[in-house]
């Protein structure tokens, strides 16, 4: 094996000619100083075999294949992208990438780390690269003078300990649930995203006993922009749950709808100098809502993670180590939907032995 493919093959992606963002450094927490400084690449040894990581129920025990002290940062004062290479002692590796969430989204990481795999398997290939990704963000959200400091969301991580673990609902599981929805409301053709969103977050509330509580999630921002701009370009929205008659999972489902076309009516209808200020009402209803519980939901259904190959095959798993958070993704077979949950310690202790929630979704390695 060539362990040194990923770390050559990686100059070509971050060419700072097209990628300089990534090549930079931040300025005050705002601002992408493109000094061409390049990113950070460390190489590790883990002393145990990857089944013994792969067959963990608890999912933050992948945690240790990432740089310490990166993940879930909220700042972090090396460079804005972050690899590492792990090599166990069975012969196994695994590729982490950490991208700064001020210039890259899941969608972002997803087709760079596709467009970086691609160069590694072949650099002189006159195959197809994915879409060459385009840093171009500021000729769409021009930078703006406002103070912002006041809508600064910084998540309290630190100080909780978080217990992250997955499940898997299988596709006759998830068509189960479809029904339901499509059976009890107006929403007749609901995605997988929004079915499973509604679905752990009501049982998130059941197991928590509360009421009060608001979820966020994120729209991409492509359309109206194209499909190969890369950067953070989601706005978020959110709906809110007042009392128990909300808590219904048609009806849920049906409140995301709202809210999801709602935002994306505002976009299409907006000229991309009006983008920021849309974003920025988005978000201030994001941090002010008032609800006691804050569920936090991202998606990255159809995303080809598992399309990913370095040249030693795709892989066996791709995983997040995010607290305080839900990310679905298709499993590997793409045969349903994997949610990497993160809670906290006594939430996660409920939420998974809650006996609504294992009908249809069952504990996964």
């Amino acid at each position: 094996m060539q362990i040194q493919v990923p770390r050559i093959s990686i100059l070509h992606v971050v060419d700072p000619a097209e990628h300089s963002r990534v090549c930079g450094e931040l300025n005050d927490n705002i601002s992408v100083d493109c000094n061409d400084n390049g990113v950070e690449f460390f190489t590790t040894k883990i002393d145990c075999p990857m089944s013994q990581i792969l067959n963990d129920p608890y999912a933050d025990k992948h945690n240790i294949v990432y740089p310490n002290g990166v993940p879930n940062a909220y700042s972090y004062k090396g460079s804005l992208a972050v690899f590492q290479l792990s090599h166990f002692n069975c012969g196994g590796i695994a590729i982490s990438i950490c991208f700064s969430h001020k210039i890259a989204d899941g969608y972002t990481l997803c087709n760079f780390t596709n467009h970086w795999a691609t160069i590694a398997r072949n650099p002189m290939s006159s195959e197809i690269l994915p879409m060459t990704p385009q840093f171009n963000g500021a000729s769409y959200f021009p930078p703006i003078k406002e103070d912002l400091s006041q809508t600064t969301f910084i998540p309290e991580l630190e100080t909780e300990k978080y217990s992250i673990k997955s499940f898997s609902i299988s596709s006759s599981k998830l068509t189960a649930l479809k029904a339901r929805v499509i059976n009890q409301s107006e929403v007749q053709n609901p995605t997988d995203t929004e079915v499973v969103s509604a679905f752990i977050y009501q049982r998130a509330m059941a197991t928590k006993k509360v009421v009060t509580s608001t979820l966020h999630q994120a729209l991409s921002l492509r359309p109206p922009l194209p499909k190969n701009t890369m950067g953070n370009n989601v706005s978020p929205y959110c709906i809110h749950t007042k009392d128990g008659k909300e808590m219904d999972l048609p009806q849920i489902v049906g409140k995301l709808r709202k809210a999801k076309e709602e935002l994306r009516k505002k976009y299409k209808n907006a000229q991309p100098n009006e983008f920021v200020s849309i974003a920025q009402e988005a978000l201030n209803e994001m941090i002010f809502n008032g609800s006691s519980s804050n569920f936090y939901m991202s998606s990255t259904i159809k995303f080809p993670f598992y399309d990913v190959d370095f040249g030693w095959g795709k892989p066996e798993k791709v995983c997040t180590p995010f607290k305080n958070m839900f990310t679905l993704m298709d499993t590997k077979n793409r045969d349903g939907v994997e949610v990497i949950s993160g809670l906290k310690e006594q939430d996660m202790l409920a939420f998974e032995r809650d006996e609504e929630l294992l009908q249809f979704a069952s504990p996964s390695s």
